[in-house]
C-alpha cells in the first residue's frame, strides 16, 4: 500500500491530527504514526499510507485538503518494482 506525505492546513494542531487520522480511516487509509508534524514555519505534513485505489487515493487527498503531495513507497514495494503514486 502506497505513502503520501501531505502538506496541509494545520490548526488547531491536535484538532487537526485527529481529523486526518478519522478521515484517512475513514477512506481506507491510515496516518502513520498516529502524528501529524510541523516544520519551523508551523506548516504541517502528514506521512498517510493511502488507498490502492486511484480514485480512492484522490478522495482521500481532496478531504483532507492537501496542498501539495509527494507519492513514496516502502524498501519492499521499492525492490519488487512498485511504482510510488504520483505526486502534485
Amino acid at each position: 500500500m502506497p505513502y503520501n506525505w501531505m502538506k496541509i492546513h494545520s490548526s488547531p494542531a491536535k484538532q487537526r491530527r485527529d481529523e486526518v487520522k478519522d478521515k484517512s480511516k475513514n477512506k481506507g487509509g491510515r496516518l502513520c504514526e498516529g502524528q501529524i508534524f510541523f516544520d519551523a514555519d508551523g506548516q504541517a505534513y502528514a506521512l498517510v499510507q493511502v488507498p490502492d485505489d486511484p480514485q480512492e487515493r484522490q478522495q482521500l487527498i481532496a478531504d483532507l485538503g492537501a496542498t501539495s503531495v509527494l507519492g513514496l513507497v516502502d524498501a519492499d514495494e521499492q525492490d519488487g518494482g512498485v511504482a510510488p503514486p504520483p505526486s502534485s
